[in-house]
């Protein structure tokens, strides 16, 4: 085997290697991390009405002079709860639109971007030899 089959061999290799595994082990990547955002999603739903039931058993609590203290720890509880929904939700946005979004975007263009190489080394291969 000539030293141009050779690197012709391993160029063809590189672009099989990239289109056949790694771009879809990336895609897999891709698709978990759109799993896992709706699992946190969903997670978010139902720490809201967590955080609605506290309320309401805080509002239950301090309506009894007996169980005032335990409604003021339970508002304490639920504003501390919400604090806690506010910042999942905004590492949530960013974990949407910093990282998924842009992988995404970036391994569609990266395999339009092998595709047509891959066919434009192919072709001027057929034309030379």
């Amino acid at each position: 085997m000539s030293r141009t089959e050779e690197v012709n061999k391993m160029t063809e290799n590189v672009y099989k290697g990239i289109l056949d595994q790694f771009n879809p082990s990336l895609k897999n990547f891709v698709t978990m991390g759109k799993h896992y955002e709706r699992a946190l999603t969903g997670v978010t739903v139902a720490a809201k009405g967590y955080f609605d039931a506290l309320v309401k058993l805080g509002e239950l609590a301090s309506d009894s002079q007996g169980s005032k203290e335990l409604g003021d720890t339970l508002f304490q509880m639920a504003e501390v709860h919400r604090q806690i929904q506010v910042q999942l939700e905004d590492v949530l946005k960013l974990f949407h639109s910093e990282m998924l979004a842009q992988l995404e975007q970036k391994l569609e263009l990266d395999i339009k971007y092998l595709t047509v190489s891959s066919r434009e080394y192919f072709w001027f291969l057929l034309n030379c030899l």
